[in-house]
């Protein structure tokens, strides 16, 4: 018995312009220090926060979780709903689309 497979072929030059026409994100870590009253750390103009830390345990984000996010058209905030302990380092992974 013989059996023929046949695959129609690939045109690669399309396949690598869709790539590059997608965004590419860059990642930044932002570390801030719990003072035991601030909830509110903004992040710089353009990042958007992926994860939140604070003493090194990964937060939940949403309401009645550990933290939400806030948008103002610009900057990002992430409000805690308690504040971070006196010394705590807060840790947010951020990223935004490199042009």
């Amino acid at each position: 018995m013989t059996v023929i497979v046949s695959k129609p072929a690939v045109n690669l030059r399309e396949e690598l312009a869709d790539l590059r026409n997608q965004p590419r994100y860059v990642q930044e870590v932002f570390w801030f220090s719990g003072d035991a009253s601030e909830t509110d750390f903004a992040l710089a103009d353009g990042w958007k926060p992926k994860f939140v830390y604070d003493g090194g345990a990964l937060q939940k984000e949403g309401s009645g979780n550990d933290y939400e996010v806030a948008y103002n058209g610009f900057i990002y905030t992430v409000e805690f709903s308690t504040a971070p302990a006196n010394g705590n380092d807060v840790g947010i992974f951020a990223e935004r689309e490199d042009y």
